[in-house]
């Protein structure tokens, strides 16, 4: 692993004179990532932001972003630390966190007019994210696709993605960086860190690495509802029932999940196998002028002589 890597990275995904904002934990894979970005020389150094956001779950945090931004000299100009105010460090705080993180780095990024985003994910996040999903019976389409390319209208980044934890390591320790080794990450209150604990105790990473790059070759899934559903204002969307009543049930099924999934970010919970069928049942009862129908996360009725969905 090497800036020339990654400089291949950046020129065949994003021009040169483009803003960008990079999200650092003051951990190896963020602290890498950083090192990579300004040792390409890729963007001018004003155009590179920076976000940091402090947990406040270890006593020791601040002091560590302290000695961070202080090691590298980052400039305070361009330099965000977010404090996050999370009540219960167990229930659903990884959860919550990551949700906090999300809606702060949009607002950040639209107020500075920024449109890409660098975070550190890496290999090793990647195949424990699908291992997690297995467990809690995700389906096709959520084993596809393991990270979001797009936050709202944000480009999300992972140029690190193909190196694994002990590349990263190796080059962390060859170019001498400084980084802050975070003690939760060894505690196994959370599911996370129990499922890397036990993919790497019985050796099973290479096995669901497999098993993962397996699903992602049918990542053509996820944008079968766009002949289907197309977009008529922000939660409404035209439905092109006739054709999608010639389909067989199967692919209903998929174009129904396709569709969910790809606006997931407007929902409220997760669409299950049920909630599809039902959808299915009523495009097939031909919809009333008069009346609406209840679906998951909203209706279905005719509007302007056009069958839509309203996601409520």
């Amino acid at each position: 692993m090497s800036s020339l890597s990654l400089k291949n990275y950046l020129q065949n995904n994003i021009s040169a004179n483009k803003k960008i904002l990079i999200s650092i934990s003051c951990g190896l894979d963020s602290t890498v990532l950083f090192d990579l970005i300004i040792k390409s020389k890729y963007f001018h150094n004003k155009k590179i932001y920076y976000l940091i956001f402090d947990h406040q779950i270890r006593s020791e945090g601040k002091y560590e972003i302290k000695q961070f931004i202080k090691f590298y000299k980052l400039e305070n100009k361009n330099l965000f630390i977010k404090k996050l105010y999370l009540k219960n460090k167990f229930k659903g705080f990884q959860e919550k966190s990551r949700s906090s993180r999300y809606d702060f780095l949009y607002k950040l990024s639209k107020k500075n007019n920024i449109e890409d985003i660098f975070l550190g994910h890496h290999l090793n996040d990647i195949n424990e994210t699908f291992f997690l999903r297995k467990i809690q019976q995700s389906n096709t389409l959520g084993l596809s696709n393991i990270f979001l390319r797009k936050h709202k209208d944000l480009k999300l980044h992972r140029p690190l993605m193909k190196y694994s934890k002990k590349q990263i390591q190796s080059y962390a320790k060859k170019n001498k960086l400084i980084w802050f080794e975070d003690r939760s990450n060894l505690e196994l209150d959370y599911t996370r860190n129990k499922i890397r604990y036990f993919l790497y105790s019985k050796k099973l990473f290479k096995t669901v690495n497999r098993e993962r790059i397996n699903f992602s070759e049918i990542f053509y899934l996820d944008s079968l509802h766009k002949n289907f559903f197309k977009r008529e204002r922000k939660k409404i969307f035209v439905i092109e029932i006739n054709k999608f009543n010639c389909l067989t049930e199967n692919l209903k099924f998929f174009v129904v999940q396709s569709f969910y999934y790809e606006y997931r970010n407007l929902l409220k919970k997760q669409i299950r196998d049920e909630n599809i069928r039902n959808f299915i049942k009523i495009l097939k009862t031909h919809i009333l002028n008069s009346k609406e129908m209840p679906v998951f996360s909203g209706k279905i009725g005719v509007f302007n002589k056009k069958t839509c969905i309203n996601l409520t």
